[in-house]
């Protein structure tokens, strides 16, 4: 099935980032509420729920250099490029770190945590807007997610400089890129980018294959194997199908929409970056008094529903009209 190519949208990917979204704060309300759900099998299942970031990875490996070739990027255009994605993913940020601190200050306050006091100070809020945390040791993030944020921050930056590059390459050219993704993955830990390049490589595969076909399905089967085959190898096997579900979605189903899904895919990105804030909280609340398997069915049921309204409320007032002020931005006039 093609690609519609005078439409940037591919509307499989609404649902995919949905159920992403949504697998990650589950994993947060399921397994990492402290002592809350202690059966194994159901931990062992939401686990992997985590892995919806890996699918995220791949997704925006496809989607951002899919969108640059849609609006005919030129490297001329990077500074322009920067700004939209600014733009476009910076005030719903801010918006969440804000809703976080008023959370763990309230807290702190009401609860009277003496021996678990939220840390604010102006250095850390600061390090937080340019995503720098993890250069520093002695901050980390007020909300757990926000890590992938400063992973596709820096993507953003390595893609504008590969595009063009990228999509007038021959095939030694792409050879030489594919090594040197997979031996960049040895540099640092999984709070940088080049870690993580190998996942992000699986989807810039796919754009070149289903995007600009500027590669053959020949090459693209060839390159997607030994791709996968060398995520098995550092990865975890779960977050490798969880990289494998957007590639078949993208190649085989990129125009079908799971109804459901599709429906709050608009509002993934709020749906990740304040779930384990707003609804995580209501989750923890809610732990302490509701001890029973329906009751605590209900609980993580509840804190599903408060993310979603949040994320509705944080779309409408904030996420679509960055969004909108984003898209306005024109690399030709």
């Amino acid at each position: 099935m093609s690609i519609q190519q005078n439409n940037s949208n591919v509307p499989v990917l609404n649902s995919l980032r949905a159920f992403a979204a949504i697998s990650v704060c589950l994993f947060h309300f399921v397994y990492t509420t402290t002592d809350f759900i202690h059966t194994t099998w159901i931990l062992n299942i939401f686990s992997v729920g985590k892995y919806g970031v890996q699918m995220f990875f791949v997704i925006s490996g496809f989607i951002i250099p899919w969108s640059m070739y849609q609006a005919k990027f030129e490297i001329r255009h990077f500074f322009k490029f920067a700004l939209k994605r600014f733009l476009r993913l910076e005030p719903p940020y801010i918006a969440s770190i804000f809703i976080a601190i008023v959370i763990f200050l309230g807290r702190d306050y009401f609860l009277n945590l003496n021996n678990f006091k939220t840390e604010v100070t102006s250095p850390r809020i600061l390090l937080h807007f340019g995503y720098l945390i993890p250069f520093f040791e002695n901050y980390n993030w007020f909300n757990k997610v926000y890590w992938t944020l400063a992973i596709e921050f820096q993507y953003y930056f390595f893609i504008a400089l590969l595009f063009v590059p990228l999509i007038n390459s021959n095939l030694l050219l792409r050879i030489i890129i594919g090594i040197s993704v997979i031996a960049l993955s040895f540099i640092g830990q999984g709070d940088f980018l080049p870690y993580w390049l190998p996942v992000f490589y699986i989807g810039i595969t796919v754009f070149m294959f289903k995007g600009n076909k500027s590669i053959t399905q020949y090459e693209f089967w060839i390159t997607l194997f030994l791709l996968v085959f060398f995520c098995i190898y550092k990865y975890a096997f779960a977050s490798v199908v969880y990289m494998i579900i957007p590639v078949i979605a993208i190649v085989f189903f990129n125009q079908y929409k799971i109804p459901v899904l599709n429906f709050f895919g608009k509002i993934s990105y709020s749906i990740y970056i304040i779930g384990g804030t707003i609804g995580g909280t209501c989750v923890n609340i809610l732990a302490h008094s509701n001890k029973t398997d329906l009751g605590k069915f209900f609980v993580i049921i509840a804190g599903l529903t408060i993310t979603l309204i949040s994320a509705h409320i944080s779309y409408f007032l904030i996420e679509k009209p960055s969004k909108k002020i984003a898209s306005s931005i024109k690399y030709k006039k």
